[in-house]
């Protein structure tokens, strides 16, 4: 990828760079959006296509934020060799915006040239791992979801697909969550700097939507930012303020209060008997909780009752693990071996 020309040469692609009234020299784009209005803006859909026109023949563009069909467009307009990952998790019921997705690239002739996955970013990554394919990702460009955790994972995750150099494109970076863990990401990565910082007044800006930033990749880099540099320009305290009272009250209050009120149902419903709703709010305590041994117990337990042995006695096991020092997971532990030897 590259990134020298496309940042040297992108300002020369628009009129009135760098003012609220910048927009494509080329009609092409907002022709597209005549046709199949989106959330993005022309601006935004040519930057992507430059930077796509400034990828090496062996490199891909890799899209996370998949069913807006018109970024996909933008991007690969007039790009007819360039191949394209696009990374979305639609839910079951929404085979209707599939469709329309399929639609609206064929109607570019561009169905043959985009792979879309169906699937959570992190999904995306792990089964990539897996493949571990010879075209490296050349421009990233992540439109998904905008909390700080899927951000940031979003950015660590693409790190070993990318090429030596590389562009990633980060949408919506008026939010604090977005600017917080791309700077996070960066003082983590010497290889990723700030290129352009294209902030807008309100979101849904006719310019750039709810802002943009563009960064580059170089495993070469050697020179990186100061301390300095970044406790001046890439923290947002209040923010991170903000993450650590969350994480406070998640752990301290949240978490007590919901736990302790699926225990409650959990109970009634066992000693009633509905076994298979009481595992289910078992389970939701350990999605709280991944350490509560009453829990893994009581699973433990449930299952028994259902004659479900092997299931029981794992549960158990993890259970008495956790802590070793209430005898009657013990006993319950007797149990279920008892059982076990038995049918065998």
């Amino acid at each position: 990828m590259d990134y020298q020309r496309f940042i040297d040469q992108l300002p020369k692609l628009y009129s009135n760079w760098g003012h609220s009234s910048v927009h494509p020299q080329s009609n092409g784009f907002s022709a597209v959006l005549d046709l199949l209005p989106g959330k993005t803006t022309s601006n935004i859909m040519q930057l992507l296509n430059f930077a796509v026109e400034c990828l090496a023949p062996s490199e891909v563009y890799c899209q996370i934020g998949g069913k807006e069909a018109t970024t996909f467009i933008g991007a690969l307009l007039n790009h007819p060799e360039q191949m394209a990952y696009a990374v979305d998790n639609l839910a079951s019921d929404d085979e209707e915006k599939l469709e329309q997705l399929s639609k609206n690239l064929s109607l570019f002739e561009l169905e043959q040239q985009v792979i879309f996955a169906n699937q959570e970013t992190e999904e995306f990554f792990f089964d990539l791992r897996e493949i571990q394919p010879e075209e490296k990702i050349g421009v990233y460009y992540y439109a998904g979801v905008k909390d700080y955790r899927t951000q940031l994972l979003a950015l660590t995750l693409v790190t070993p697909f990318l090429a030596e150099q590389a562009l990633i494109i980060v949408d919506d970076s008026n939010y604090s969550s977005v600017q917080q863990a791309c700077w996070d990401f960066m003082a983590a990565h010497r290889e990723c700097q700030l290129l352009l910082d294209l902030p807008t007044p309100q979101n849904g800006d006719s310019t750039w939507g709810n802002g943009l930033q563009v960064f580059s990749w170089n495993v070469t880099q050697e020179a990186g930012y100061t301390w300095s540099t970044f406790a001046e320009s890439f923290h947002n305290q209040p923010f991170i303020n903000a993450l650590g009272n969350f994480s406070l009250e998640f752990e301290f209050n949240q978490k007590k209060q919901v736990v302790e009120s699926l225990k409650k149902q959990a109970l009634a419903l066992e000693l009633g008997r509905h076994f298979v709703e009481a595992e289910q709010k078992y389970k939701e305590i350990l999605q709280w909780d991944r350490n509560h041994a009453n829990a893994y117990h009581n699973l433990g337990m449930v299952y028994y009752q259902m004659e479900r042995y092997q299931d029981a006695l794992e549960q158990i096991l993890r259970a008495v693990a956790v802590d070793p020092s209430i005898g009657l997971r013990h006993y319950s532990l007797g149990l279920v071996l008892e059982k076990r030897v038995f049918r065998t």
